[in-house]
């Protein structure tokens, strides 16, 4: 049995007569008659019984048919929904980003809603840790992601701009009142540092390694809105991505002397996996605006923009 015989069956019973059932179909009688005996053989029932010039449903036939329509109903459905997600201008996207990227990827959103027009499209994001990030893009589990590079040869990306590292002290704090302190002032100091799962964890303890620097390590987080709970409460310092949302309480965000306290930032994808139209167009709408993290920085002032 196969979906074109469910198709005519349920025409069949709806018209009651093969004759219009056909012609609503679009093929002939006997091809329509065909397929109903063929369906009538493989289930060893008769589905419908002449009444007149009309046909009827038999009790086997009105038994079957609320199964063939719920069927067929599912499938249209499972159809429609598969059409609206992979169209253009109503599909859905779906994002990993970085925590600290919070703010920034709502304003890329409303800014391809904005220009694009394409008010219906839908956008689900996630911020995740380095770790779960790399691990869901590879999976299919996402379309894009925002964060520093993932070195695999199936995901592609695209450079979006340069987040800047910076301290974050408590206001009691003795380098409260500086605008910049350099690294070697942190030596020995208390600081609240990323979990290993976190790729910028490396990142900084490299900064700390190559200046024969060694911080007090207190405590260890994924997570950056905790990590400007324990500053506040003066647990110790951070080095964290400059807070794009704003200093947050009781905190003062202080600069690193030295350019290379940055980190390149990227947008990605699996190379490997099937991208929807709506996915393409969003990610073409960012490759051609080039640095779309930098311009929001500049646009408010942040990061040293």
């Amino acid at each position: 049995m196969n979906l074109q015989q469910l198709q005519y069956f349920k025409m069949v019973a709806e018209m009651e007569h093969f004759t219009r059932a056909a012609e609503k179909l679009s093929i002939t009688q006997s091809s329509l008659s065909h397929a109903i005996k063929g369906m009538e053989e493989e289930l060893n029932v008769e589905l419908f019984t002449r009444s007149g010039r009309n046909v009827v449903l038999t009790k086997y036939g009105k038994m079957l048919l609320p199964y063939v329509t719920d069927s067929l109903n599912a499938l249209e459905a499972g159809i429609s929904t598969l059409r609206d997600a992979i169209d253009p201008n109503s599909g859905m996207i779906v994002i990993d980003c970085f925590p600290s990227l919070i703010t920034f990827l709502p304003d890329l959103i409303i800014q391809y809603i904005s220009e694009t027009k394409r008010l219906n499209i839908r956008v689900q994001t996630n911020h995740q840790s380095f770790t779960l990030l790399r691990e869901h893009l590879l999976a299919g589990a996402v379309d894009l992601a925002f964060a520093t590079k993932i070195d695999h040869p199936d995901i592609g990306c695209a450079s979006v701009g340069h987040h800047e590292l910076v301290l974050l002290v408590s206001s009691r704090h003795r380098l409260a009142s500086q605008n910049e302190v350099d690294l070697e002032e942190l030596d020995g100091e208390e600081l609240i540092a990323y979990t290993d799962a976190c790729q910028i964890r490396q990142q900084i303890d490299g900064m700390f390694a190559c200046r024969d620097i060694q911080p007090k390590i207190t405590m260890e987080t994924e997570h950056d809105l905790f990590m400007y709970s324990l500053v506040a409460a003066d647990y110790g310092v951070a080095i964290t991505p400059y807070p794009i949302s704003g200093a947050p309480y009781n905190v003062r965000i202080v600069h690193i002397r030295s350019i290379e306290h940055v980190r390149t930032l990227y947008m990605m994808w699996n190379k490997t996996n099937y991208m929807s139209p709506a996915v393409e167009y969003f990610r073409d709408f960012v490759i051609q605006h080039g640095e779309v993290f930098d311009e929001f920085c500049r646009r408010n002032r942040l990061c040293g923009q």
